[in-house]
């Protein structure tokens, strides 16, 4: 089966006229499938086939029907078999329901578009891995809670940002078995019109679309499509999580990371001093439109009985959106990267502002050999506060302190409280990280080009 031709344009990636010629594809392949099990002969099936790929106009046909039909799928079919001969029309959509076409092409859709998301998160690992490996060992402030911690590397922090995306492309493999799956059995799933081939034609169709194969096809088998919305809602949480952490790295006070300035660029229009980020903008913007989409999917998954068509129109709705926002979010993640400046200079004043005592856990532990790990504590703590309360040098505090003194000379605690020299394993994390993401990215991009993604063997 061809594909539809992929568009790097978001916004046509769900326009009604890919919508209806994935539609006319699903009745030309199931005339197909229909063949290869023996329920019509393949000469009907051949015609069938190759009238199925819809021309422009074509399209302008069926849309002049469906504005008196008010059936879209009925006006598909009909133009369909009016291209045919006619030994072949009245075998077009042959045990087929408008549900079961509607499903099935909307899939051909997101396969598609869903390519696209992976080579762009193929793109972003790859992006991130240079970097992680670039910056292994440039030394900056670590924080918790909104507070000066002690040393890491930058590149420690993009490990961190790499394995979230990973967590992101094991819930999207996940993802990909279920929306990917076929339901196709007639009104009800029970495959009443395929003289008892109906699981032989399934299967075939399966395979020809490069899909799986529902054991059950029956028409509220909502979940599948819920799953993927809720994997594109953790993207807007992994990269809102990412996006926004690099948001307060820019901030003035900060100020590690900055958007690179384009020529001619105003930030404000009123502070002529003030240049405001703007890429990342759109990030957050993207991130927080798809976590809002949650709660919706959620609320979706309710359908009765064998067929009721309440939430499928709000899962379609909600595909149509969602992955669109999806893509655009990747792609302007992917922009800010291509833009963004790491002011490792300024890592290392903020580091150096702090010298007196951020690497105050690396003393602690080197006196805690000597007298334990709770006095030793309790010692540096105390002696810190001390400092801070009085307004005295914390350094020099500690070089005094004679417990410390007493097994330290001022030159170790000098070097011990070099705080560009104590950041943990750091590096080493940071090239491991580096290395299974050029990997990964590597094996994002061979998947997204597999013609059956998301089938299980």
């Amino acid at each position: 089966m061809k594909s539809l031709q992929k568009n790097n344009k978001t916004i046509s990636v769900f326009n009604k006229y890919n919508l209806w010629k994935s539609y006319a594809i699903i009745e030309g392949e199931l005339a197909k499938a229909q063949s290869q099990v023996g329920l019509i002969p393949k000469r009907v099936a051949n015609n069938i086939l190759k009238n199925s790929k819809l021309t422009n106009n074509d399209i302008k046909k069926i849309e002049a029907s469906y504005k008196i039909t008010k059936r879209l799928i009925l006006s598909i079919v009909r133009e369909i078999s009016k291209k045919c001969d006619e030994n072949s029309s009245g075998f077009v959509h042959w045990g087929g329901t408008t549900r079961n076409i509607l499903d099935a092409g909307r899939n051909i859709i997101i396969r598609d578009a869903h390519r696209l998301i992976l080579k762009e998160l193929s793109l972003s690992i790859n992006k991130l891995s240079v970097l992680s490996k670039k910056y292994a060992e440039t030394p900056m402030l670590g924080r918790t809670m909104g507070q000066n911690a002690i040393p890491i590397s930058f590149g420690f922090k993009v490990a961190g940002w790499i394995e979230s995306l990973i967590r992101l492309d094991k819930k999207f493999k996940d993802a990909e078995k279920s929306i990917f799956t076929l339901n196709f059995g007639g009104a009800v799933g029970a495959m009443h019109g395929f003289e008892g081939k109906g699981e032989q034609l399934t299967k075939q169709l399966s395979k020809n679309l490069g899909f799986n194969n529902s054991l059950v096809p029956n028409r509220t088998s909502i979940e599948n499509s819920i799953d993927y919305l809720l994997s594109l809602s953790f993207q807007g949480i992994v990269i809102g999580k990412i996006t926004n952490e690099i948001y307060a790295l820019m901030t003035q006070s900060i100020n590690e990371v900055s958007e690179i300035k384009t020529k001619g660029q105003i930030g404000s229009s009123t502070m002529p001093h003030k240049v405001n980020p703007f890429i990342i903008l759109d990030v957050i913007r993207e991130a927080a439109l798809l976590r809002g989409k949650a709660s919706i999917s959620i609320e979706s998954g309710f359908p009765l009985h064998e067929g009721d068509s309440r939430y499928d129109n709000v899962v379609d709705h909600l595909i149509k959106e969602t992955v669109p926002i999806s893509l655009n979010l990747l792609q302007s993640f992917n922009k800010l990267f291509e833009n963004l400046n790491i002011n490792s200079d300024q890592m290392s004043k903020n580091l150096i502002s702090e010298k007196d005592y951020i690497a105050s856990e690396n003393l602690m532990y080197k006196l805690a050999k000597h007298i334990g790990r709770q006095k030793a504590h309790d010692i540096i703590h105390h002696t810190i506060e001390k400092s801070v309360k009085k307004n005295l040098n914390i350094k020099d505090n500690l070089i005094k302190e004679k417990i410390i003194s007493y097994y330290f000379s001022s030159s170790e605690i000098e070097k011990i409280l070099d705080p560009s020299k104590y950041i943990g394993e750091s590096k080493k994390i940071s090239l491991k990280l580096s290395s299974i993401a050029k990997k990964y990215s590597s094996d994002i991009k061979k998947r997204a080009s597999k013609k059956d993604l998301g089938v299980t063997k």
